[in-house]
């Protein structure tokens, strides 16, 4: 950092200017929402509040937690993962994280709240129609779902894309993501991708797949409520 106190100039973290980072799009409606006085329930369970919406899962191993005074600490040892799976429930199954957005659409709302019987119905229908309104993932596999109840023979596949067009061409000038350029549904079986993207199949019988540390989509489909309207994670072209 150098420059002065009322004009600091930022040479480490965004090269003197030369990455510029626009404001967080946070919809009007989720504030209120947390700075509502009466929803200390809402605000107190907000990360199983994230966790229900979450479009991936979590695999890490010896975990411990610090619960003493202060500040909460969440101990990992080991490497710690972020995983999708298919669109489709195993057999007997509930639908869980993406899972919950295209099998059995009619029923989203019902099986989110079986599953997560001590949250309120109310804010997960009000945060899952905010999240359908701004955020891209939701909005593809809203499409797949349609699709799929549209023609229930058909064989798709989800491309989410790690490749970006960022600021029209210029690396260092950020552009929220569009639905299109966050992921593709694909018809039959998928041609050559790039080797960050990730192919969501339609059938569970591919099993986990282990999301790239650093795809634009790994942070957003594990913390829909903190990157809520559009906002990419780290990448290698930021």
């Amino acid at each position: 950092m150098g420059g002065s106190l009322r004009r600091p100039h930022y040479s480490k973290c965004c090269a003197l200017g030369k990455i510029l980072l626009p404001p967080i799009h946070t919809p009007p409606e989720y504030m209120a929402m947390l700075q509502d006085r009466q929803n200390v329930e809402l605000r107190k369970h907000l990360g199983l509040y994230n966790a229900a919406f979450a479009f991936t899962s979590t695999r890490v191993q010896n975990v411990g937690f610090e619960l003493g005074p202060g500040v909460h600490t969440y101990k990992v040892q080991g490497g710690f993962y972020h995983l999708i799976g298919g669109m489709e429930p195993a057999e007997g199954s509930l639908p869980r994280f993406l899972q919950a957005y295209v099998h059995d659409a009619v029923n989203e709302g019902l099986n989110r709240q079986m599953q997560n019987p001590n949250l309120s119905s109310t804010h997960l229908m009000t945060l899952r129609t905010i999240l359908e309104c701004v955020n891209p993932y939701v909005n593809v596999f809203v499409r797949a779902a349609d699709r799929l109840a549209a023609n229930p023979t058909e064989e798709v596949h989800i491309c989410i894309t790690a490749g970006r067009t960022i600021g029209n061409g210029n690396v260092h000038r950020y552009n929220a993501p569009t639905v299109n350029e966050v992921a593709m549904i694909i018809p039959g079986e998928p041609g050559e991708v790039g080797n960050r993207d990730v192919i969501v199949q339609q059938r569970y019988g591919g099993g986990l797949q282990r999301m790239n540390e650093l795809a634009p989509s790994y942070d957003p489909l594990q913390y829909p409520l903190l990157f809520l309207a559009r906002e990419d994670g780290w990448s290698e072209n930021l």
